[in-house]
Order: structure tokens, then sequence, then C-alpha cells
């Protein structure tokens, strides 16, 4: 995988886990770091900020790890491959944050288009 997919798939991974620990465990304290990106050993010009409780952390953690040794040229998403590396109990995990996360997202997006056209009627 290109370095520019490791770091789109790196922001995308910490975007998901982010948005779903301040949404599913907002009463936990939380861990404030950063990420500084690394893909084959070589450092990126790349920092990620985040605010996480410690399980999110550990996931983000082990779900970075993962992204980073991933075998594949062109990468496939973690639920479309062949032979996922992801532990079963870790991919069910990561499942239920993109699946939780990506739900929102998709309906922020519906909701801005509609505020959008809505604009343009008036």
């Amino acid at each position: 995988m290109s370095e520019d997919k490791f770091i789109h798939d790196s922001k995308t991974l910490l975007k998901f886990i982010q948005y779903y620990c301040e949404h599913k465990h907002e009463n936990e304290s939380k861990v404030h770091d950063t990420l500084k990106l690394s893909y084959e050993n070589n450092s990126l010009d790349v920092t990620l900020e985040y605010s996480l409780c410690k399980e999110c952390e550990k996931t983000l953690s082990y779900s970075y790890t993962k992204l980073q040794v991933c075998p594949h040229e062109v990468k496939p998403s973690c639920r479309k491959c062949d032979d996922p590396c992801y532990d079963k109990k870790e991919w069910k995990l990561l499942a239920k944050i993109m699946k939780y996360s990506g739900m929102r997202f998709g309906l922020l997006k519906i909701k801005k288009l509609f505020k959008l056209t809505g604009k343009n009627n008036d």
C-alpha cells in the first residue's frame, strides 16, 4: 500500500474510534496523546492527536499495528480480506466501532446535504 493510502487509513481509523469513544465512553477518563505515524520503518511527517479512554486507546494501538504490517499491495477493507490478520475478538470489536461510527458519519453527510438543498430552495 502507498504511504498516502496508509496515512488516509490511519486517519480514518482514528476518526472512527474517536467518534465511538466520545459517544459510548463519554463518562470515562480520557488519555490525551499523539500517534506519530511510521510506515515500513520510515517515520512520516504526520502526527495524530487523540483523546480516548484506555480501552479505545488499546484498540487504536492494536489496529494501527495491524495496519502497519498489512501485506496487501492494494489493501482491501478488513471485512473483505481473504486472510484477516485480526484476532476474532478484536475484529468483532472494530467491526462494531466501524459500524456505529460509519452509520453516524453517513447520517451526518445526508443531514448536511438536506441543509444545503434547503438553503438553495429559499
